[in-house]
């Protein structure tokens, strides 16, 4: 165990303090050394309660949500879904909010990824009852950024305005990284979630964004062939607007696609899967045969 890089000196500690305790216990009952020793090891590998209070000692590992996946979740998957697709349908409406307004194309630009980013940072926090440094963090940075960027005095048909867009854009998203780290920004791990995050919203994106594309051909063939011309509409109302809300209906398709492929019910297992520390595997028969393997075997 020592040798697991996932085990801090104190878990050893602890570990070995737990088995002590246990092999005493039986040691009092009348059993010998021997056999408390191989019962108590026994009992280490299902004590649930030990893990539980492993996982809430040490509540950024990520082997935290094995051992507490039991417990029912907080957001049922339909609210989560129905409110990434109304933050969806925020982000759709404040995209062509300006435009109401009569604003000029570039007041338009210079804004989308304040609204688009902004909306997504919000669900974030709000899907994770955020806490209040998170929401200072990100309320103060996409306020400053709509401040700045609105202040500022473009020049009429310089490359400055496309600049700034481009580099807003890519600054926001780390914003929006505090956002989905759900408080634990500083965390290398949460951080490495949210690259990984980052990817997969990615591949989301492109595959919605290649089905609108198709299902937007399609309409302007119907419409032509009836001698309809939606090519206004299209190109001022459906392409805006889908393109915005497809960033909160890609996240909520990931987090499908989490819950159905092992992020959730799939790791409600037995609580001896669990026993030992981040990691560590333990291999258990369920009723029809199969076998659950996490981490490395567990050796006493």
């Amino acid at each position: 165990l020592a040798s697991d890089p996932a085990l801090a000196a104190a878990d050893l500690d602890e570990l070995e303090s737990h088995l002590r305790d246990q092999i005493d216990d039986l040691e009092s009952v009348g059993l010998s050394g021997d056999e408390a020793f191989l019962i108590a090891v026994r009992r280490l590998g299902r004590t649930d309660e030990l893990s539980r209070e492993f996982a809430r000692e040490h509540s950024d590992r990520l082997w935290k949500q094995l051992v507490l996946g039991g417990e029912p979740s907080a957001e049922k998957p339909e609210r989560s879904g129905a409110l990434a697709i109304g933050f969806a349908v925020l982000a759709a409406a404040l995209v062509k909010l300006p435009a109401l307004w009569s604003a000029t194309e570039d007041v338009t630009l210079r804004n989308v990824p304040i609204f688009v980013l902004g909306v997504l940072a919000a669900w974030f926090l709000v899907r994770a009852q955020a806490v209040r440094s998170s929401v200072a963090i990100v309320t103060v940075a996409f306020v400053g950024a709509a401040v700045l960027v609105n202040a500022y005095p473009f020049a009429a048909g310089a490359d400055t305005l496309l600049l700034t867009v481009l580099h807003l854009s890519v600054a926001l998203w780390l914003v929006v990284g505090v956002a989905y780290a759900e408080g634990r920004w500083r965390s290398d791990r949460a951080r490495m979630d949210f690259i990984r995050f980052t990817g997969e919203w990615v591949i989301y994106l492109a595959l919605i964004a290649l089905g609108g594309a198709v299902l937007t051909g399609l309409t302007l063939g119907v419409f032509t062939a009836i001698g309809v011309d939606a090519g206004r509409f299209v190109g001022e109302w459906l392409l805006p607007c889908g393109a915005a809300g497809d960033r909160g209906v890609a996240r909520g398709g990931e987090e499908v696609c989490d819950r159905e492929h092992g992020a959730g019910a799939d790791r409600r297992l037995h609580p001896a899967v669990h026993g030992n520390a981040a990691r560590l595997r333990h291999r258990r028969l369920r009723p029809g045969g199969h076998r659950w393997w996490f981490g490395p075997r567990c050796r006493p």
